[in-house]
């Protein structure tokens, strides 16, 4: 029996590491529902992201889940059907009511913080380095808007509603007019594999 190594980065509650030290996340839920009706035995890692793709790139991991899909990844990798959609926000600490749009947030040489290494899409990828703050991760990111480091941030709204169910990151308000979605798929070395989850992915929406 085929063994898989399958990565993704702590995202909750989509994928983390529970105080049990025991993976759980409703995508992880998902993928690992399919890896096992396909048949295989995997072990499953979760690490920031920048291990996780170097890890992937250099094909010690088979499978790498909740992605986003760019056409420099579609020349190295294999992508899935669509695994979900996700909404992503700008968040902030800052006073201002309304910035219109994306260009409007750096009218005052603002920074928008970004996970390094990520990919969120075209508005927020098209954006240059010079707008934006690199972090190594949500909590990190999410730190810095709170104690207002940094004036604006990108998260998935998921992710930053579960992280902030005690009001951790009090000063932190989600510009709602900037809310936008993304699909995120599961990324593959091996087109076969690719192919064969898709069936099973197609059989659990």
């Amino acid at each position: 029996m085929r063994h898989l190594i399958i990565g993704a980065d702590p995202f909750p509650p989509y994928q983390y590491i529970d105080k049990n030290k025991n993976i759980c996340g409703s995508d992880y839920d998902t993928v690992s529902l399919i890896i096992d009706r396909m048949g295989y035995k995997a072990d499953y890692i979760i690490q920031e992201w920048s291990l996780i793709e170097k890890k992937f790139n250099n094909k010690e991991i088979d499978i790498v889940f909740q992605v986003q899909k760019t056409p420099e990844r579609e020349k190295l990798f294999y992508f899935s059907e669509k695994l979900r959609d996700a909404v992503t926000s700008i968040v902030t600490s800052t006073n201002k009511v309304y910035y219109g749009n994306i260009e409007g947030l750096f009218e005052e040489n603002s920074k928008l913080g970004v996970i390094e290494n990520y990919k969120y899409g075209e508005i927020i990828d098209s954006i240059g380095l010079e707008n934006k703050k690199l972090f190594k991760s949500i909590d990190e990111l999410l730190k810095s808007v709170n104690d207002k480091k940094v004036a604006f941030g990108v998260v998935d709204l998921g992710v930053f509603n579960h992280l902030n169910r005690q009001n951790i990151y009090n000063n932190i308000r989600v510009l709602d007019d900037m809310n936008f979605n993304r699909p995120l798929y599961v990324a593959f070395n091996d087109k076969t594999l690719r192919d064969e989850f898709n069936i099973y992915l197609c059989e659990c929406k």
